[in-house]
């Protein structure tokens, strides 16, 4: 019994990492909510729970306030363009959705919009974790981001399962799951992301020394 309640022991540090992305959930929400700072504080989430799937997760709200100023402005053009990209998206699927809209000029409208979502999910799935570990321009962390995805195809549709699943659960089965949220969802891909991360560095690596 005594052991169940030590810190080392994994059930109760899984708990404790609950407790922490329950607290990061609530540091990214308030951190989003001037919209335009949603690039910021996705990639400073990212920054912490990459680091809590290889347990170094000590002072969670001070690693969030940090990699936020520093992923500040990487972070927030490419949380514009993606907020932009998605409401583009969105509308367009609404318009095509509730219009009515048949014939070839519908069928082709879903042609069009299916591939264009489906690579801009891939792409989200992948840009703010590499912002979260990287440095690039907004346009080529985007473009990487699309390319990771790719050849990660099956990391990317787990990660992108992760999120569905989740919000899914807390809209029509367990509603106290949204206080999970975003920095639930985060914590689960990380364990996911944080191989590909530590690939790609020491691919980077490996180009850089050839270079040298």
């Amino acid at each position: 019994m005594r052991n169940l309640f030590n810190p080392d022991n994994p059930v109760m540090n899984f708990i404790g990492k609950l407790g922490d992305a329950l607290w990061l959930n609530i540091l990214w929400f308030v951190t989003s909510l001037p919209i335009f700072t949603i690039g910021a504080s996705t990639s400073a989430l990212y920054t912490v729970t990459l680091r809590m799937a290889r347990d170094e997760n000590s002072g969670v709200t001070a690693a969030f306030f940090r990699a936020f100023k520093e992923n500040f402005r990487g972070g927030t053009p490419i949380g514009l363009i993606m907020t932009g990209a998605g409401a583009a998206l969105g509308a367009d699927w609404y318009i095509l959705s509730h219009l009515r809209i048949t014939g070839v000029a519908g069928t082709l409208g879903f042609a069009c919009l299916i591939p264009l979502l489906i690579a801009y999910l891939a792409t989200l799935a992948f840009v703010f974790p590499l912002q979260a570990w990287f440095r690039n321009t907004p346009l080529h962390m985007i473009r990487n981001a699309f390319l990771v995805s790719v050849r990660y195809l099956f990391c990317t549709l787990l990660v992108i399962g992760i999120h569905f699943a989740v919000f899914y659960i807390a809209i029509h089965y367990f509603t106290p799951l949204i206080f999970l949220g975003e920095g639930f969802c985060a914590f689960l891909s990380s364990y996911l992301l944080r191989p590909v991360m530590d690939a790609l560095a020491n691919a980077e690596e490996t180009q850089e020394e050839r270079q040298a």
